[in-house]
């Protein structure tokens, strides 16, 4: 902009540390982000804020960065924390639950893990919906995310081996590709994108896997599929098939970097190679691998090789919080244990995992996950003040290493408002709480598993 020139624009966000996440990963402090017809159209150090918003948030004493990027997660899955928590995870409890997940609680479900992930600062999350019972459930997580005002990316799932679902739960193939066909045509936006998942390589028979994955890429979309989750799909893919996932999926030839594998947990080692060769996309989610006592993937090792890694939070099923700064410092802190090198990594390099990195997973390199002109206004602000971030040297440190409890102030989708001093604007907070514990509550009791998951705790209770 030549030097003298204004020019006014919707939005100035001005004053803060402004993190870029840019190629160069520039930090203007103070900084400037300008916002116009939703998109940024500028952003730089204070001394080149040459520009009028008609709006402006004075972001003084705050950090502000691209809006986090959750690269996965179950968003209905909010009415099941804690419920399985007292032993192993169990998959069959789950699912019983789930067949009380109808549409309207489905949406009750999603709207609780948003608005959650809306104040930790998140503006994009993937979101796989693996449990049918209720044909129409997944319309309820999408309604729920359209209602946020947030974005997000909805793998659509299926599982048809009858080895390992209940038949209640197994679904056929022309039935939901016919589904995703109608979901696409009701929900795909400029905010919602929905794509197919087989739900694992190993639940799925290999012409569903393949059909899936055909129905994404006529699409010019990538496919998700949770790939060697866990050790026990270790285990069952060695029974089953006599050899790993990734190996499996190789002989099927469905690797690729259209590809969204999730978790990659249960690998053998020779498997870790395969992900740079086909440039699999991984997201990886340490919460759950460490709740889960399963292996920690190598994801260092899978980007030196060539493939592109990013965090995620995953489900209230399986990680019971929705906080992505946690998932980044995790995701840190598990390499090294895994490596025995205490100075693996770095907090610069985990705050890449769940912008810049988790966008290009996702297929929204070229949206999202930074702060730079043409891409969407999707910000997020944080006060600066918060004890845990003091006393303030290496701010990028203290965000992720000390930031379990970084809380947004402010958060933009689309140059759009969604969060203002720490309150929703498009929810009703006291609603999303009310209907969320009424749908846990009903799919408890209708289940008929008060006594195996009721109560506050496993001490006595008296009252």
């Amino acid at each position: 902009m030549a030097e003298g020139r204004v020019k006014k624009v919707d939005l100035v966000i001005d004053r803060g540390v402004v993190i870029s996440m840019d190629a160069q990963r520039r930090i203007f402090n103070p900084g400037y982000v300008a916002v116009d017809g939703g998109k940024i159209v500028g952003v730089g150090p204070l001394r080149e804020g040459w520009y009028e918003g008609r709006e402006r948030i004075d972001a003084s004493g705050m950090v502000v960065m691209p809006g986090i990027v959750n690269a996965h997660d179950h968003l209905d899955q909010s009415v099941y924390r804690s419920l399985l928590d007292h032993k192993r995870v169990s998959r069959d409890n789950l699912l019983r639950l789930a067949q009380g997940l109808t549409r309207e609680r489905a949406r009750a479900a999603a709207a609780s893990s948003l608005l959650e992930l809306l104040k930790y600062g998140v503006t994009t999350t993937q979101e796989n919906h693996w449990t049918h019972f209720h044909q129409d459930s997944t319309d309820g997580v999408c309604e729920a995310i359209q209602q946020s005002g947030m974005r997000g990316v909805v793998s659509r799932g299926i599982s048809d081996e009858e080895e390992f679902t209940p038949a209640e739960f197994i679904e056929r193939t022309e039935d939901v590709l016919e589904d995703l066909g109608r979901l696409e045509a009701e929900f795909d936006s400029d905010r919602i994108m929905i794509t197919s998942e087989p739900t694992t390589i190993i639940r799925c028979k290999p012409d569903t896997v393949r059909a899936m994955r055909e129905w994404a890429l006529k699409r010019e979309k990538m496919w998700h599929i949770h790939l060697a989750q866990t050790s026990d799909e270790l285990e069952e893919a060695m029974a089953k098939v006599g050899m790993g996932s990734v190996q499996y999926a190789e002989k099927l030839g469905v690797l690729g970097p259209e590809m969204l594998a999730i978790h990659c947990s249960g690998l053998l080692d020779e498997e870790v190679e395969l992900f740079g060769k086909y440039q699999v996309n991984v997201s990886h989610c340490p919460l759950t691998v460490m709740r889960g006592g399963n292996r920690v993937p190598p994801i260092w090792e899978m980007g030196r090789l060539g493939a592109r890694v990013a965090v995620g939070t995953d489900g209230s099923a399986t990680n019971n919080g929705q906080n992505p700064w946690e998932a980044m410092k995790m995701a840190i802190y598990m390499q090294r244990v895994r490596f025995g090198d205490r100075y693996l990594g770095s907090a610069e390099e985990a705050l890449e995992l769940a912008t810049v990195k988790a966008a290009a997973v996702l297929d929204m390199g070229d949206r999202v996950g930074s702060l730079e002109p043409g891409l969407e206004a999707d910000v997020a602000t944080f006060r600066l003040d918060q004890p845990h971030l003091l006393p303030g040297a290496r701010l990028v440190n203290n965000l992720v290493f000390s930031g379990l409890n970084n809380m947004a102030d402010t958060v933009l989708v689309g140059g759009k408002v969604i969060l203002r001093e720490g309150r929703a604007v498009l929810v009703d907070e006291e609603e999303v709480v009310a209907r969320v514990r009424e749908a846990q509550a009903g799919m408890i009791r209708e289940a008929g598993m008060e006594g195996d998951v009721g109560g506050l705790s496993t001490w006595p209770e008296i009252g």
